[in-house]
Formats: structure tokens, sequence, C-alpha cells
């Protein structure tokens, strides 16, 4: 390169050589002119800026290029999260929410080998993550032990907009007053004033239980569409609290495909179109929408903030991945729940805005099916709206190793998880 570059100086230059150079001899001019084109040419090529190699960090109208690190950045400190059911690792069931069946059995079978508070049979993608990183499983922040140390601030049921925002948009009510806003409250109590510049904040799916009490409502289309803006707006607004308070590195969450969920499928069952992976179409519009206003967001949030890392795991796209190749995956029963009785539990929990009595929430009737299947292994759901531990794992190993689902990849997470 440098050769090649001294040539096209030399034929640049021409005859405007250094007049200290003319008065050497011929053959000794040109030999000391090359050399003297040489040193010119690297020059340039040391300090002229080049286009990064690395990927735009989304596909948005805004393109943010980030050089992939080298070597990991950690250890991070404090680890943060943020989120819903998806998430939550135990909060929900310290709360005074009427509804948490992930106190009782089969929840948390199989790994814990009890209920942890965790909407799994056992792991949920956060805790997948703490692994690849070699840290301890992130306490609910109501059992945490310090104020200044890792915590999760996720919360089963949370919801984006609080119960009047719900009311006023899509006529629906939330089970937990444990929103998007209250989570920002509780990490600012802790945190604020603390220095988060080496700490990692993971932003699980939120939003989701603003679509589900909708569409489980049966609410009209057009009410299910309004709470998208109203959503994306309150995510916005959070992942810019959480930089401001001097957060350099976050992992955004997408929303998962919803319309391939077993509580959608049964819902509008023969009532509704389904789209070419078996999915009802009209509800991944509101999913698929949901996804692309979340990258626009990301993009603006990272334009503003260039010093900060975001990373973009694509939910719904690894969801589709696993979904069409299920062999791959050990995955032997795509559409059906391990644990059925969750689909029944799950009505119950949305009874107040379905014309039944919220109050049927607080205790499972007794001719529900608390058991489950034997191999929550091979199956994708787990108990009609939440995932398996293996599905959970399945997706996390996509984030962290396949650019087809992450943006940037590689990111500050490769070095740091490639073990």
């Amino acid at each position: 390169m440098v050769i090649q570059s001294s040539i096209a100086v030399c034929s640049l230059l021409g005859s405007a050589r250094p007049r200290a150079l003319r008065r050497i001899p011929t053959r000794s001019s040109h030999v000391l002119f090359f050399l003297y084109c040489i040193a010119i040419a690297t020059f340039v090529l040391n300090n002229v800026p080049r286009p990064s190699s690395a990927r735009p960090l989304h596909t948005t109208k805004y393109l943010i290029d980030i050089a992939p690190p080298s070597e990991c950045s950690a250890p991070f400190a404090p680890v943060l999260a943020f989120g819903d059911s998806t998430t939550d690792t135990g909060n929900q069931i310290h709360t005074n929410t009427p509804f948490a069946t992930a106190a009782s059995p089969p929840y948390g079978m199989t790994f814990f080998h009890e209920p942890t508070g965790r909407y799994s049979d056992g792991r949920v993608m956060l805790d997948f993550l703490c692994t690849a990183l070699n840290i301890n499983f992130l306490p609910p922040h109501l059992t945490r032990s310090s104020q200044c140390a890792s915590e999760n601030f996720a919360v089963a049921g949370a919801t984006a907009n609080n119960n009047a925002e719900l009311q006023s948009i899509a006529n629906v009510t939330s089970l937990t007053e444990d929103t998007l806003e209250v989570q920002l409250s509780w990490f600012k109590n802790d945190l604020q004033g603390h220095d988060l510049s080496k700490a990692l904040v993971y932003f699980g799916e939120i939003g989701g239980n603003d679509y589900n009490y909708a569409l489980g409502a049966m609410r009209p289309a057009n009410e299910v569409q309004a709470l998208l803006p109203a959503v994306v707006e309150k995510i916005q607004h959070a992942l810019e609290t959480i930089l401001e308070s001097g957060v350099k590195k976050v992992v955004v969450q997408g929303q998962f495909p919803m319309g391939c969920i077993a509580i959608y499928l049964k819902l509008f069952n023969n009532t509704q179109l389904l789209d070419s992976n078996g999915c009802v179409s009209s509800v991944m519009e509101i999913s698929n929408q949901h996804n692309r206003m979340l990258r626009d967001v990301i993009g603006h949030v990272q334009e503003i903030h260039p010093d900060v890392d975001i990373v973009f795991f694509d939910t719904t796209e690894a969801y589709l991945h696993i979904l069409g190749n299920p062999s791959i995956y050990n995955v032997n029963n795509v559409r059906d729940p391990c644990y059925t009785g969750g689909l029944e539990l799950l009505a119950l929990a949305n009874a107040g805005n379905t014309g039944g009595s919220p109050s049927a929430a607080a205790a499972a009737p007794h001719n529900i099916n608390m058991t489950s299947c034997s191999n929550p292994e091979n199956y994708i759901g787990w108990d009609g709206i939440h995932l398996t531990d293996a599905m959970y794992g399945a997706m996390m190993k996509l984030f962290l190793t396949d650019a087809r689902f992450t943006s940037p990849f590689p990111n500050f997470l490769t070095p740091c998880t490639n073990h």
C-alpha cells in the first residue's frame, strides 16, 4: 500500500522536487526523491482517517459506526436490569400483586428445583447472560442486600404505561403498579450519585404487557395500535434517564414475536390469518412495529450519546430462527406450552378487563391442572406466554455468538463472553 501510494505521490509531484534534491546528481536524486515520496505517503496514510469496518449499530435512519473492542472491559460493576416477567428474577412475588403464580410449582422445576419467582421452569435470559459473564445471578431489588451493588429491577406484569394511561388509551387495567417508571425510581434511589461508568444495564422487554392486556380484552385494533407510541416514548425516556446517570454500556432486548406464543394461537384460533411461520398475523404486526420503533429510538439515543455502547438483541428473529429449525435445538413441540395450566391462570389474570372479577386472580381454582410435562427441554413455550429454560438459553447463545440476531456484532460483550 505504501509503495503504491508513493508512486502516486511521485507522479503528482512531478518535477516539483525540493531544491535541495535538484543539486544532487541525477541517479542519486531519483533515489532520494523516491524515498522522499515514501515519507510523504507514509505520513498521509497514518494521518488520514480511515472508514470504520464495523457494522452500523442499527439499521435505522441513524447509522452509528462503532469499532468492535479487542478485549473485555469487564468486570462490569454494577450490573443492573429492567423489564417484565421475561427478566424478573423474583421481585413480583415480594409485591402486593394478587397474581404471582411463579411463587408456586411447577415454576422453577428444572434448574433450581423449586419456585424462585422466575416465570420459567428454570432460568430466564438474563441468568444466561450472567453465566456467560461469569458473574452471580442478579438478586431482585426487593431482596437486595446493598444499595450500590448489582440488582434486578424487573417485575413480572410490569407495563410501560401506568393504569391511568392504560385506561385512557385502551380501557384496560394492569394488575401490578410496579411500572417502568417505578423501576426507574428504585434505580435512582439506590444508585443516584454513584459512579456508574463501569456499569452494565440489561434493558429487558417492556411494553409487552401493555399490549397483552389490550389484546386479551379483545380491544379494537386501533386501540391496541395507539399503545405503541406511548410505550416507545416511555422506553426512550427510561434509556435517557439511565444514560444521564453515567451508564456507558446498555443491552436492549427487543419484543418477542407475540403472534407465535400459545396464548394468542388459542385466543384467535381459526379467527385470524396466520403468517408463513404459523403465527397470528395481526398480533405479529404489533410486536414487529414495536421493534421497528424501538430500533429508531435506540439509534436516536445513540446519536445523542456517541460515547455510549448500546447493543440490540433481536428477540423476534432469534425466536423465529429456532421455530424454523427445531431439530437443531432438540425441540419437538413448537406450539403447545409444557405447563398447560398456565393458560387458564393467565386468563384469570385478565379477568378484570374482560368483564370478570379481578379478585378471581387471587387464588387458583382447584380444577386447574397444576402439573406440567416431564420434558420442558423439548418445548419452546413454558406456560402459554413465557418460555422454557432451554429456549431462553438457546436464544441468549444466539445473541452472544451470531451476528444475525445482535447489532452491532461483535460488540463490547463479545470478548467478555467468548469462553
